[in-house]
This record gives C-alpha cells, sequence and structure tokens, in this order.
C-alpha cells in the first residue's frame, strides 16, 4: 500500500500548477517573439524606404518668379573614378561626384534610363585626358562644359542645364 501512497504522490506533483515546464514556454513564446519581431523589422525597412525623402537621388528648388513658377531639380550621380594619364607615364585616378540640374521633375525618370549611357560617355571621355588637362579650376571648368555638351547630346530632347561638380579628386597610384 506504501507504493500506491508513492504513485498518488507523482500524480499529484504533476498537476501541480505552481510548476512551469521551461520547454512549453520557449516552444509557444519564442516563436511569437520571433515574429513580432521580424514584422517590427520588415515594417520600418518597408516604411522608411517609402517615405525617406533623402534617400532620393535628387532635390527639387521652387522658385517663384514674378512672371512664372520655375523649378530645377538637382540628380545626383553615384561617385564616378576614372583612370587618367600622367605626363611621367603613371596612372592618376579622378574621383568625382557630379549632379545635374533639370528644368522638369518628369525628366527624372528619363534621365534615370539613360544613367548607363551618361557613365560611358563620361568615362570615355575622361579617361583620355591627362592629369595636367583637369587638374586647377580652369580645367575643371573646360571638363565641365565638355561633359555637359556630351551628356547633353546623349539626353536628346531632354536638356540638361548644368553639371555641378559636388567634389573632385585626382589621386596618383
Amino acid at each position: 500500500m506504501a507504493e500506491l501512497d508513492d504513485f498518488d504522490k507523482i500524480e499529484e506533483d504533476d498537476d501541480n500548477p505552481k510548476e512551469v515546464n521551461k520547454k512549453k514556454i520557449l516552444l509557444f513564446i519564442l516563436p511569437a517573439l520571433i515574429a513580432i519581431g521580424l514584422a517590427v523589422g520588415l515594417y520600418h525597412t518597408f516604411e522608411s524606404s517609402f517615405n525617406d525623402v533623402k534617400g532620393l537621388p535628387y532635390n527639387v528648388l521652387e522658385q517663384n518668379n514674378e512672371e512664372k513658377k520655375q523649378s530645377l531639380v538637382f540628380y545626383d550621380l553615384p561617385e564616378i573614378s576614372a583612370t587618367v594619364k600622367s605626363s611621367n607615364g603613371e596612372n592618376s585616378i579622378a574621383n568625382f561626384k557630379i549632379s545635374i540640374e533639370l528644368t522638369n521633375i518628369e525628366d527624372v525618370k528619363k534621365i534615370e534610363t539613360l544613367l548607363p549611357r551618361f557613365y560611358d560617355i563620361i568615362l570615355a571621355h575622361t579617361q583620355n585626358l591627362h592629369a595636367e588637362e583637369i587638374s586647377g579650376s580652369e580645367g575643371l571648368y573646360w571638363l565641365k562644359q565638355e561633359l555637359l555638351y556630351r551628356i547633353n547630346l546623349a539626353a536628346a530632347p531632354i536638356k540638361i542645364e548644368n553639371i555641378n561638380f559636388k567634389s573632385f579628386d585626382i589621386q596618383k597610384k
């Protein structure tokens, strides 16, 4: 009879509501926490990418003149690196960032489709130059005018008003 009493004691211990099985907690709560974390992370990822104005590659400047409302769009191109020749036979690397000016915001989508052509034009022209030709303010002005002319030819009928250098640096290899 003592054995039966021990058996009843064991059954009573299993039904004790005060004791919580840690494996059951992990089995139910851990996947719920992971799902909540993923949902919050995805929400913040997509919410910020859709509403983040700073992430756009262009800025719009609205100007109200006496006669009409005018807007300028500054479209930023990513940094471009091109190898340029030097007079001593060594190669240098020209790193620069440019932004192009447009007058219509509707032209931004057309410009984005032409970006590979712009990169090709910029690289092909810059790689044929010597570092001495584009160093200094006169060389930079000449490069700016030359690139503006070539990009306008590629972007026709879209009119690109100007090219602005955001940064320009020539480094020796």
